[in-house]
């Protein structure tokens, strides 16, 4: 007999071995016990998600005679039947090859006539969203009243594509993603079924290449199967599915992270030597990244990410030494690039652009370039502070030679010394500030404490200092009034209480004479009247 593949010899036959998708076994297990079968069921999720198995054993569970907690015996003359290839009462149907008007047609004449062995008469169209604008029309009517004897099982990966008018007539299943535990535990049982050897790194490995797909995951599986004569390791698997060198990988990022284009380059052009797909490298690069930003952020990142113990300690010691904005540019530029991929003759180039790009933050006016820029200038100085890293210190070259001065015949002695004025000292109070640091703070203290009205009429002020005495100038007509209440003065007051200080409201010179040139203008239009007086 011809060798039967891992994912078709462990497909399972049984509501109990099917895995990942307990609400939908749940629902389906009690409307067999309480015989409450449905006509139509449409089956959504992505591929190797379990939709075709348990449509199967589905088909068979509500043609049993004796089902066992839901599922079928395997042993009555209706199993017995349904697992002859030959019976024509469960019908399975690829959409993607029948899609025509015609097939739809065939099937609507077909499904009046009863089942020849069992209860109902079970049509699977897999692929369903392959069906033709006309042959869902077709399949419209039958849909919404078919037989007695008739249930459909429709399923789909891409639910999206499907009319709303089938979609309101079928009972709606989503399938999930699953997670990376549960497929590992299957994988474990099958290999030790098998006797094959195995480290549990590996094995989760395989599991994390399946993406949530069991059946991608046990595809990987059979592969290694073949591929480790031995015990199956680590880096056997990534040599079985063509996965990147996790130390030349490690480099690239290295290189990447630290702004080293040369580095980072050298590496891909080493990777692209080995054959590397540009795709794969793309998907491996994010793959790393994710780890990295996983270790830099989460204190459970072993149980998160379970890789064996060298590579942990590999991705603490490249996260300590980069900022978490630094890995989410890169993750994000990286990820837009694979996206960019599909649409790109040159895919090399393409690559090579994108890691010069993650190691130029400083030429990247982008809003994830600045920002880091920004953390690293953060993380500088919070480095500065804590005596982690030194500023470097240049000495300076002093020349001992005494210098040689040119004297021209047309330079003339300096008859007279000019008078140097006295520099004038902005005055600092008792506290050690100066007026404008006392005002600043006294404006960013009243912002944060939301003193939003104060606030606004003082950002036009200004201030001068005579001793402890502060002076606010109002600029604004009216604003010495609002300052100078005495509540705001003691709010004023109240935003630096460490410091002892006097408050005195000015109005500033501008508004003062304003207003006396105002009063003149009215007292010259008493006088001569309004219509008369113009001012130029």
């Amino acid at each position: 007999m011809a060798y039967l593949a891992i994912y078709r010899k462990y497909r399972p036959t049984t509501f109990d071995k099917v895995i990942g998708q307990e609400h939908v076994v749940k629902t389906l297990i009690n409307q067999i016990e309480t015989g409450r079968i449905g006509h139509a069921y449409l089956f959504t999720g992505t591929r190797g998600t379990g939709k075709t198995s348990i449509a199967k054993i589905f088909s068979k569970a509500i043609n049993c005679l004796n089902p066992v907690n839901g599922s079928p015996c395997g042993k009555c003359l209706a199993c017995q039947s349904l697992s002859d290839p030959s019976n024509i009462d469960v019908l399975e149907i690829d959409a993607a090859s029948n899609n025509g008007v015609n097939e739809i047609r065939d099937l609507r004449e077909k499904v009046q006539y009863p089942p020849t062995s069992c209860k109902y008469k079970v049509y699977i169209i897999d692929e369903v969203h392959m069906l033709s604008p006309s042959a869902f029309n077709a399949l419209l009517k039958t849909l919404e009243e078919p037989p007695k004897h008739a249930v459909f099982i429709l399923a789909t990966t891409e639910v999206h594509k499907m009319p709303a008018t089938i979609l309101s007539r079928c009972m709606r299943f989503d399938f999930k993603l699953v997670d990376i535990d549960t497929i590992a535990n299957l994988i474990c049982s099958i290999y030790d079924e098998l006797g094959k050897k195995y480290d549990k790194d590996a094995v989760y490995m395989i599991a994390k290449s399946g993406e949530g797909s069991v059946r991608d995951a046990l595809s990987v599986a059979d592969t290694c199967l073949s591929f480790a004569e031995g015990k199956l390791t680590y880096q056997d698997v990534l040599t079985a599915i063509g996965s990147s060198d996790r130390e030349k990988l490690s480099a690239l990022l290295q290189g990447v992270l630290s702004d080293n284009s040369e580095k980072a380059l050298t590496v891909t052009d080493s990777l692209l030597k080995l054959g590397k797909s540009v795709g794969l490298l793309l998907k491996d690069v994010a793959g790393y990244l994710r780890e990295l930003l996983i270790v830099k952020t989460c204190q459970n990142a072993k149980e998160l990410l379970k890789l064996p113990k060298e590579m942990i300690d590999e991705l603490e010691q490249i996260a300590s030494t980069v900022t978490k904005e630094k890995i989410l540019r890169a993750l994000e530029i990286f990820t837009l690039t694979e996206s960019d991929l599909k649409y790109s003759s040159h895919p090399r180039i393409l690559f090579e652009t994108a890691v010069v790009k993650a190691t130029k933050p400083d030429e990247d006016n982008d809003i994830s370039a600045l920002l880091t820029r920004i953390a690293e200038l953060e993380k500088t100085v919070k480095d500065l502070k804590n005596g982690a890293i030194s500023l470097p210190t240049k000495k300076k070259e002093v020349n001992l030679e005494e210098p040689k001065c040119e004297v021209k015949e047309d330079v003339r002695a300096v008859e007279e010394i000019k008078e140097v004025k006295p520099v004038t000292l902005t005055p600092v109070s008792k506290t050690g500030l100066t007026a404008g640091q006392i005002f600043g703070k006294i404006v960013t203290s009243l912002r944060h404490n939301n003193e939003v009205m104060l606030w606004s009429v003082m950002q036009g002020a200004s201030a001068k200092l005579d001793g402890d005495t502060l002076t606010v100038i109002a600029s604004g007509e009216g604003d010495e009034e609002v300052i100078g209440t005495e509540e705001n003065i003691k709010l004023i007051k109240n935003q630096l209480p460490e410091y002892s200080f006097s408050v005195v409201v000015k109005r500033s010179p501008e508004v003062e004479n304003k207003n006396k040139i105002d009063e003149e203008i009215e007292n010259y239009k008493k006088i001569f009247g309004s219509d008369i007086v113009i001012i130029k």
